[in-house]
């Protein structure tokens, strides 16, 4: 079964014996990866905020971690949740980075944007 919220996709197995994230873990994940908190996650799904609490706390037990940002970066390399980017924003991204190179040459007075603040630009 695959869930999706905004950019985020996760793909899950109907099923609970199989031993991976329930559908609802998944969601919460994806909606961590998103930048939500817990409160507001709960918010999003109807949820009550323990619930979710206890729901993201299995979900960590499950891929072996203990913090949200390792969770998320543990369920994006297990290929459990995704970034679905548009070509036209890996379009973006690329011409980007490709002329940000000599922006801060032509522009001394101005302050360079670093890569990261550049992709957060770009997906902001």
């Amino acid at each position: 079964m695959e869930i999706s919220n905004g950019n985020w996709v996760a793909e899950v197995n109907d099923q609970r014996a199989s031993g991976g994230l329930t559908p609802m873990q998944a969601t919460y994940l994806i909606y961590l990866a998103d930048g939500m908190t817990q409160k507001e996650i709960a918010r999003a799904t109807g949820r009550s905020p323990k619930t979710v609490r206890h729901g993201l706390e299995q979900a960590y037990c499950r891929l072996g971690v203990s913090r949200a940002s390792a969770a998320v970066a543990k369920a994006v390399s297990l290929r459990v949740i995704r970034r679905v980017t548009s070509s036209l924003t890996c379009l973006l991204l690329a011409l980007t980075l490709a002329t940000g190179a000599d922006d801060g040459y032509r522009n001394r007075g101005q302050q360079r944007m670093t890569r990261r603040q550049t992709v957060l630009a770009i997906y902001a």
